[in-house]
C-alpha cells in the first residue's frame, strides 16, 4: 500500500506529486504532525488514503519548518535516533512459524517438518515497528513537494 499525495495547485512538476509506501509514510507523516501540531489537528487523517490533506498557506509553512528542521541539523538528530530506538528493539518471535524454526507443509496442520524461510529457522524475526524508516532525504524530498504543491490530498 502507498500513500499518493497530489498537489492541488502545483507550480512545479515537483509540486504534482509525492509518494511513499506506507513503511516510509508512517514515519515521515508522525514527524509531521511532532512539528507542526497548530496546522495538523490530532485528528488528522494523514494516515489514511481518503483525500485528507493541507491547503496552499499551511503546506507553504509545514516546508518552511522541515527546511529549517533540515538546515538545524534536527532532521538528522531525529533520523539518528529514532534509526537507534528501532535498532534497540528485541526481536519477535517469527509469525510464520510461531517462533518454532519449523513449518507445516501445507494443508497440514500441527507441528512443522520443514525450516522456515520467513526466520532461516531462528523462530526470531526483527520487531515489527522496524520496517518503519525515516531519512533525512525522504523530508528533503516531501518539503519540495510541499513549497511546490499549493495544497494537497492523500489518497
Amino acid at each position: 500500500m502507498g500513500m499518493d499525495v497530489f498537489g492541488q495547485s502545483p507550480v512545479s512538476e515537483c509540486g504534482e506529486y509525492f509518494r511513499n509506501n506506507v513503511w516510509w509514510w508512517r514515519p515521515l507523516w508522525e514527524y509531521c504532525e511532532r512539528l507542526a501540531p497548530d496546522l495538523i489537528p490530532p485528528d488528522n487523517l494523514g494516515h489514511s488514503n481518503d483525500g485528507w490533506g493541507l491547503a496552499g498557506p499551511a503546506s507553504l509553512i509545514l516546508a518552511d519548518r522541515l527546511a529549517a528542521a533540515l538546515e538545524s541539523g534536527e532532521v538528522e538528530r531525529y533520523a539518528r535516533d529514532y534509526t537507534a530506538f528501532l535498532e534497540a528493539l528485541p526481536d519477535e518471535p517469527c509469525h510464520i512459524c510461531a517462533g518454532t524454526g519449523m513449518c507445516a507443509e501445507p494443508p497440514q496442520c500441527g507441528p512443522g517438518t520443514r525450516p522456515c524461510n520467513g526466520c532461516e529457522s531462528t523462530g526470531r524475526t526483527p520487531h515489527f515497528a522496524t520496517r518503519y524508516p525515516f531519512s533525512a532525504e525522504n523530508v528533503r524530498e516531501f518539503e519540495a513537494f510541499l513549497r511546490n504543491c499549493g495544497g494537497f490530498e492523500i489518497w
